[in-house]
């Protein structure tokens, strides 16, 4: 029996996780039967500390942002009852996945620690990468593709995302989790 995964994807005001503001985090549970449970969780921030990259990326309008947005501990909190559902073992740390999933995690970490938390114990230290999977595939010659960017994997399996769901945390970590399994059975 494997590990249950936590597919993760996050928006946010820039690349900085020490710096720019964590706008949304989505969280995605399942099997190779589908998606079970997903929930996006946005959050407000007073002041936001966002780039214009980071903002012409996620297409955020922050005004209708902040209108459906929780205060952080609010948002920690929705988090955590999500969490407790889904993973109800503390004893065993929740290990993430999702697309270049390093960058979620450092956001991820960076507001909990912001709200007095360590993203450890609660989440591994280890992760499922669905970029090193596709560049394992590829360089065992069994995935045509030079470019491994999301766009190009979620293309490449048919996988389609609504262009309004595009770059939104839930429409990402979504297509991630079709992503993971389609690469697992590429595999096989």
């Amino acid at each position: 029996m494997s590990q249950s995964l936590l597919f993760i994807d996050t928006e946010t005001g820039g690349l900085d996780p020490r710096k720019h503001s964590l706008l949304s985090v989505a969280l995605v549970v399942g099997d190779a039967g589908g998606v079970a449970h997903s929930l996006e969780i946005l959050i407000r921030h007073e002041p936001y500390v966002v780039s214009a990259g980071g903002m012409k990326v996620n297409r955020i309008d922050l005004v209708q942002h902040t209108a459906g947005a929780l205060e952080p501990d609010v948002a920690l909190d929705v988090m955590n009852v999500f969490l407790d559902q889904h993973f109800p073992h503390r004893c065993k740390p929740i290990v993430l996945a999702g697309h270049n999933v390093g960058f979620d995690q450092a956001f991820l970490g960076a507001f909990l620690e912001s709200r007095g938390h360590a993203l450890e114990p609660r989440f591994s230290h280890r992760v499922v990468d669905t970029h090193g999977m596709a560049a394992a595939l590829r360089d065992a010659g069994k995935l045509p593709l030079e470019n491994l960017s999301s766009t190009a994997l979620f293309e490449h399996f048919g996988i389609v995302v609504p262009e309004e769901k595009r770059h939104t945390a839930l429409g990402d970590a979504l297509a991630t989790f079709e992503l993971y399994w389609k690469l697992v059975e590429r595999m096989r």
